[in-house]
């Protein structure tokens, strides 16, 4: 970090208060812009309701048109005012002097969440930080650099990068630095408390994950994130960067996020907002299910799945979702339904004494061979009525909705299934297959089986689909199927960015790697974040023990080593855990994540720490918002969420026992950004047998004896 002069300090402070100025005044305007279209409107439409019957159609036509030109004005200026007031707090966190080649000096290009124009001058005095001048912020270090504009590569040098951090129109402090956004900036907004949600991160976007962001080429782009790497925030600013990209085709109309659950979609809610974009539309995999099957059967949740596997759960029932978490099950499914059609058996049809003959049938068959099957059958039964239905009129004879239901009858029963659920169901007849298949009772199915299931119908009725949808997000990619997959490509023929953590699966059995997605879409982008950002050194070098990730690179933060704190007895353990949450309630933190095994673990632990008068919210399968402060939730529904300091309790041996237990006790402790707690009574879980080597414990006490110093050496600011 070099040296800031003070008469350049003196400028900076002048052009922010210039820019605070204009934007104030900007917002002046656009107040009495607003104003103006509010009034202009009710006048209009006044005007149009007393002289309505003296108008001809043109003249009404003419005054809705005006009418409609003066509201969408008036949503424009009150959108351009929101960026301002945006603006207003934070102008700007960036600024990168480039000198292109052959010109004298550089140009200083300031940037931050929106383009703001200096009604003067007309010249962009803040540039949005998706436009292409502002990769150089990004992408490139001091020296040569390069964007690309409309007119085609600009080169040139970078003489000087810096950083700022502004909070409601005041300079905090600013940093020169020759290198990309690194250790300063960063190392002070990770430091920080987490708020009530997700945040945007354009002050301290890296160049990986820019990279991800301006993707703008792939049809699918895979995104293989370790854990704290940003990858969903990443997600969401590469969505705002598509809006910005290519904002005159592409809305957040024809934008959809699949999230895992809406906790986690009220968490990121935020995010579009905060860089100008409107909200999307959200869906998840149960709504789907929902969707298809409301009418037809009953289905097991993904989330009652889970929960009966951490009760435990037989082979049998593991090796069905094993067989249908697979490729191989989904060209197997596939190649079977497509082959029904040959057990079609084409008969005459006679209705009111008419007929047509078998051959007929046959032929008519063949020629709808791109149709769904059963859609196939609608078909040849609406060809079917038309010719037997003239015949009949032209006889002088009288044709019925029960001559037509009559026909209907007699193609279906050409075909012996008679809907997609018995054809799903007869896919099991065959003896191999047979013991692959086991309802839930008579109404209700496996999960997995739902999605087969939905596959099913998908591939053999005309639906409806989601054709407006131009580009999907797809979070937690890990724990969705093959199958699962195959239902999105039949649904939403649109670019989709696929995201998630092989390491963080909550179902072993049925989880997806990289490898097998990538199989899925042969042709998509695949990016990888390997870089973890939120976690403190001590707690990612504490999680990598439990579940090991060799690409994972740790951002060199420090603080407090995690603890496990052994307990003699029920009642001691629930001391200790009021011990803990005291002892948050006197630190600097914002947020506590009690994260527990499962959601019944945590139902019941909040009882009882409300019965203790401690103030927290549950966070169950059901719940629709994220909330503040004390929250307590299954390991589950804390993935993608994270606290400034996590609790795990009960992390002995009889609660974490087995491969899926070890990917929960991951998660949960993925979710510390500061402090980490671990409590047990009786055995810690056998996860946590390396934190008995003294020579781990030593290391970690020299780490935190390096936090001390680390945290005086990071206090080097500029006013």
């Amino acid at each position: 970090m070099t040296t800031v002069q003070v008469t350049d300090e003196q400028q900076e402070h002048l052009h922010l208060a210039e820019t605070i100025q204009l934007l104030t005044k900007e917002l002046e305007q656009l107040g009495g812009s607003i104003d103006k279209s509010a009034k202009d409107i009710q006048e209009r439409k006044e005007f149009l309701w007393e002289n309505r019957r003296n108008m001809d159609f043109a003249e009404k036509a003419d005054f809705r048109t005006a009418v409609d030109l003066s509201v969408k004005l008036g949503e424009r200026a009150v959108l351009t005012r929101e960026r301002v007031k945006r603006l207003l707090k934070t102008p700007y966190f960036g600024r990168v002097d480039f000198q292109t080649s052959g010109e004298a000096s550089p140009q200083l290009y300031y940037i931050g969440v929106h383009t703001f124009f200096d009604p003067g001058t007309q010249e962009i005095r803040i540039h949005d930080w998706r436009a292409p001048v502002s990769s150089l912020f990004y992408d490139f270090e001091s020296g040569a650099a390069s964007f690309e504009s409309p007119g085609g590569i600009v080169r040139g040098q970078i003489v000087g990068k810096r950083q700022y951090k502004i909070t409601d129109g005041r300079l905090e402090y600013m940093l020169d630095s020759a290198l990309n956004i690194d250790d300063d900036v960063l190392q002070r907004e990770l430091s920080r408390s987490a708020d009530k949600k997700m945040q945007n991160i354009v002050a301290t976007i890296q160049r990986e994950q820019n990279a991800v962001i301006r993707n703008e080429t792939a049809h699918v782009l895979i995104l293989q994130g370790v854990a704290g790497s940003g990858k969903t925030s990443i997600a969401l600013h590469r969505v705002a960067f598509l809006l910005y990209r290519f904002r005159d085709t592409l809305t957040s109309d024809n934008v959809m996020i699949l999230s895992p659950n809406k906790v986690f979609g009220d968490y990121i809610a935020n995010v579009l907002p905060e860089l100008g974009e409107e909200q999307v539309a959200e869906i998840g995999f149960d709504k789907i299910a929902d969707k298809f099957l409301a009418t037809i059967t009953g289905y097991e949740s993904f989330s009652e799945q889970v929960i009966a596997l951490l009760d435990g759960v037989d082979e049998a029932t593991t090796t069905r979702m094993r067989y249908k978490a697979t490729p191989e099950f989904v060209v197997e499914l596939d190649a079977w339904i497509r082959s029904r059609a040959e057990e079609f058996a084409p008969a005459e049809i006679a209705q009111k004494h008419t007929r047509v003959p078998a051959e007929w049938v046959a032929e008519s068959f063949d020629e709808l061979p791109n149709l769904p099957i059963f859609a196939r059958l609608d078909r040849l039964a609406d060809i079917a009525v038309a010719r037997l239905k003239n015949e009949v009129v032209d006889r002088g004879g009288k044709w019925t909705s029960a001559d037509t239901t009559g026909v209907r009858k007699q193609v279906r029963a050409m075909f012996p299934y008679r809907d997609a659920f018995a054809l799903y169901k007869a896919y099991y007849a065959d003896p191999d297959r047979r013991a692959l298949y086991k309802p839930l009772g008579r109404k209700k199915v496996e999960h997995a089986d739902v999605f087969p299931l939905v596959y099913t119908i998908v591939t053999t009725e005309r639906r409806e689909h989601y054709g407006h949808i131009r580009h999907l997000l797809v979070d937690e990619m890990q724990d969705y199927t093959p199958i699962q997959y195959a239902v999105l490509r039949a649904l939403f023929s649109c670019k989709m960015t696929i995201l998630g953590d092989a390491n963080q699966s909550v179902n072993p059995f049925s989880s997806s790697s990289l490898s097998t997605i990538q199989a899925i879409f042969p042709d998509a982008d695949c990016l990888e974040l390997c870089k973890s950002y939120r976690s403190t050194t001590e707690i990612t070098d504490f999680a990598q023990h439990i579940s090991r990730n060799d690409k994972l690179v740790p951002i060199e933060r420090h603080g407090r080593p995690p603890q496990i704190i052994s307990c003699e007895t029920p009642q001691d353990h629930q001391s200790q855990l009021l011990t803990l949450i005291e002892q948050y309630h006197h630190s600097d933190h914002r947020s506590l994540g009690i994260v527990c095994k499962t959601i019944d673990q945590a139902q019941r632990l909040h009882q009882t720490l409300t019965a203790a008068r401690v103030e927290l919210s549950l966070l169950g399968y059901d719940s629709t918002t994220f909330a503040a402060g004390i929250v307590i939730t299954s390991a589950h529904i804390a993935k993608g969420l994270e606290f400034d300091m996590v609790i795990v309790p009960r992390a002995d041996d009889s609660n974490y026992a087995n491969e899926m237990d070890r990917s929960m006790l991951y998660i949960a402790c993925t979710r510390a950004m500061h402090e980490l707690h671990l409590t047990y009574v009786g055995q810690p879980s056998r996860f946590l047998e390396f934190a008995r080597n003294p020579s781990a414990q030593l290391a970690t006490s020299t780490a935190e004896q390096h936090n001390t110093q680390a945290a005086v050496d990071v206090r080097q600011i500029v006013r």
